[in-house]
């Protein structure tokens, strides 16, 4: 078994598929996100690729991490994550859109800063994000790789690219609609300051709930394209014995037709009638 299969075998063998008290991936909840695992599997059926890292999408909040006096980042941590689009029920009001996307850890105060942005900008900032699909795929070769590439840009994903590698072949699968903003930020008591109103938290909602629908309907379209990937490369890509074989027999084949061949030219004469031409 070649590098690239062993380490195939390794990573498919060990996915952990759902919620395991006795097994977990290096992801913060430990298993490969449900809406994603279709498209994983498929990849993974091809003989040229394997997966190994994912995520199907998410809407984030994210409170970054204080720098030391060393000038090194330390505690960024994550206030709120969902990888499903947000069900925002009727009588939802400002109170359940702060509580939701900043937690109760924090008390959040709003709309009562009187910082300059100068003055923010040194802060520990909080940050609403939606982050569509992103796949890291390993390839057995810079040729699969720019094929996957292709019919990834093919799907949307049109901010995929191979990453440089001196031993392996990677490539990334992402795409460009995603909402990256500040909303907030951590004051010296430790309270979050909220900078937007209520109503702007419940547009980046919705927002991101129409890109979770793009995206779910872009997985799919790919999901498509790669299962016809599969089919074709069970008759594109064979091991050495496989193509020893089919040499083999392309070879006795083609020596059962020359046998036939010339044993149609051994033609009875005696009942033609011919005349000799003087």
């Amino acid at each position: 078994m070649d590098s690239f299969a062993a380490r195939k075998h390794q990573v498919v063998s060990s996915l952990v598929e759902a919620l395991d008290s006795e097994r977990r991936d290096k992801s913060p909840k430990g298993f490969i996100d449900a809406p994603i695992l279709d498209l994983i599997h498929i990849i993974n059926r091809h003989p040229n690729y394997y997966t190994t890292s994912s995520c199907s999408g998410r809407v984030a909040v994210y409170c970054e991490g204080f720098q030391d006096d060393k000038s090194t980042t330390k505690g960024g941590i994550w206030l709120y994550v969902t990888h499903d689009p947000v069900t925002i029920p009727q009588d939802a009001n400002d109170d359940w859109i702060v509580h939701l996307l900043f937690g109760s850890d924090r008390r959040v105060v709003r709309n009562n800063s009187s910082a300059t942005a100068k003055d923010i900008l040194n802060k520990q900032m909080v940050y609403f994000k939606f982050e569509p699909l992103i796949l890291h795929v390993e390839s057995a070769s810079l040729e699969a790789s720019m094929r996957l590439n292709s019919l990834a840009f093919q799907a949307g994903y049109q901010n995929s690219g191979i990453t440089p590698s001196k031993t392996r072949e990677m490539l990334a699968i992402r795409s460009t609609h995603k909402i990256d903003t500040p909303i907030g930020y951590v004051d010296a008591n430790g309270d979050i300051q909220c900078l937007v109103d209520p109503t702007y938290l419940f547009l980046l909602l919705r927002m991101s709930n129409a890109k979770f629908t793009q995206n779910t309907e872009r997985m799919k379209v790919f999901e498509e394209m790669m299962e016809k990937e599969v089919q074709g490369s069970v008759t594109r890509v064979e091991t050495k014995e496989q193509r020893r074989e089919r040499k083999r027999k392309e070879g006795m084949e083609r020596q059962k037709t020359a046998t036939k061949a010339n044993s149609m030219v051994d033609i009875d004469f005696t009942d033609l009638n011919l005349e000799e031409q003087e």
